[in-house]
């Protein structure tokens, strides 16, 4: 087994246990390093996010039977559960009043939705696919690891 699935099993079995750590692609001033720690959603949790993401509405035809189904995705809550459960710790970049570039924590109760520039909750959001093996390349690790 190679060790790529090798951490991908590990981080899969170990769950709400195990946390990886993301320095994040930015260049700050100084010696200031922007990183997050996240760890993976439990089995439980990812159903939860599954159900409060989405809505599936049947419309109905005279007779009662089904003629459309529509789905619906709500990205932004199924976003907001994740960040609530999986971010574990993290300094960021904000800028202050006065211009300059600050770390931010979780102490500063923030909504990172509101405030994180796009580029920079993309990031994130990569972190997050990672640690919930989501990723495309991430199957072919799990295969592996069972194969192996």
């Amino acid at each position: 087994m190679s060790e790529r699935a090798h951490e991908g099993w590990l981080i899969a079995a170990a769950g709400a246990d195990t946390s990886r750590r993301f320095e994040a692609p930015v260049e700050l001033p100084g010696e200031m390093t922007a990183w997050v720690e996240v760890r993976p959603l439990t089995a439980r949790e990812a159903l939860q996010r599954e159900a409060i993401g989405l809505v599936e509405e049947y419309e109905l035809g005279a007779d009662g039977a089904a003629r459309m189904l529509r789905r619906r995705y709500d990205h932004e809550a199924m976003v907001g559960f994740e960040l609530e459960r999986c971010l574990v710790a993290y300094e960021l970049p904000m800028s202050a009043e006065d211009g300059r570039v600050k770390l931010v924590g979780p102490s500063q109760g923030l909504d990172l939705l509101e405030r994180l520039p796009a580029a920079l909750m993309a990031w994130l959001m990569e972190c997050l696919d990672t640690v919930n093996l989501r990723r495309p390349a991430d199957a072919a690790v799990l295969a592996e690891g069972k194969d192996g």
